[in-house]
């Protein structure tokens, strides 16, 4: 009788069904290009430099160079993530101080949260 009572109320919760957490397999939350994330991350030059670094930002994902927004695209949260955006993706010939014209950038990024 003990076993049928479990076996009901493993049915009844199978049947109440549950979100998985996030981050977790393949209905996890995953940033698009319209979505706002809140990310870690440092940005580093090839000879080690760093140029950018903070955690815990929001932005949206449109504000971003096209090569860091396409590598930041379909990430997880809690994802962590190493790239290499190359010029023609990223400032080109017209960074911001501190970045060499013609520079690709490295990042590693950590995604936070999805709004």
């Amino acid at each position: 009788m003990r076993s049928l009572s479990i076996l009901v109320v493993a049915v009844l919760l199978a049947a109440c069904g549950s979100e998985p957490d996030i981050g977790d397999g393949p209905d996890s939350v995953t940033a698009t290009p319209s979505s706002t994330v809140t990310i870690d991350y440092r940005g580093t030059l090839r000879d080690g430099t760093v140029f950018d670094e903070n955690d815990g930002v929001t932005y949206p994902l449109r504000n971003f160079v096209p090569g860091f927004r396409d590598a930041v695209n379909g990430m997880q949260i809690g994802e962590t993530k190493t790239f290499e955006v190359p010029p023609d993706q990223g400032y080109g010939d017209r960074p911001p101080p501190g970045i060499p014209p013609g520079d690709t950038l490295i990042f590693g990024v950590t995604l936070r949260d999805i709004e």
